[in-house]
């Protein structure tokens, strides 16, 4: 009976793991699907940026009106510096960039499914060490009845 408790503590060890890990696959998964969304909307507004007048955001969701004097575009490349590029550059670098994101919700996707495969094995397992020990209990309980 104690090596059946062992391997029952086992498995619900395995199952909190992999529970655990679901959940960090979801929350990256939705941060990344986050990343696209803002990549989508800073590639449409590339696209149509032109010298006209604008909104431009100041903070604190305040706007104020101006004129895009330039349609030079600055970006991001890592540990806080940023590149200047013409429009269509950066709008190239914008869509391999939503590429890559792309790619990183499919990977995590994939990722997802064979936790939650090994999920459900592992708790098949413990339905069926649980059923041998609901079993195990219930034949002990007959012998005792009958030998007292």
């Amino acid at each position: 009976m104690a090596q059946a408790d062992g391997i029952q503590a086992q498995l619900n060890y395995e199952i909190a793991i992999y529970r655990e890990q679901i959940a960090m696959i979801k929350r990256e998964t939705e941060r990344v699907s986050l990343t696209t969304m803002d990549l989508t909307n800073a590639l449409k507004t590339i696209e149509n940026i032109g010298e006209e007048n604008a909104l431009i955001p100041i903070g604190g969701g305040a706007l104020i009106k101006g004129k895009v004097a330039s349609t030079d575009i600055l970006v991001p490349i890592g540990a806080e510096y940023l590149l200047v590029m013409d429009k269509e550059h950066a709008g190239e670098e914008i869509k391999k960039r939503i590429e890559a994101t792309r790619k990183a919700i499919e990977r995590l996707t994939e990722e997802f499914n064979k936790i939650a495969k090994k999920l459900q094995e592992v708790s098949a397992q413990m339905q069926q060490v649980q059923t041998q020990n609901m079993i195990n209990r219930r034949v002990d309980g007959n012998i005792r009845e009958d030998y007292i």
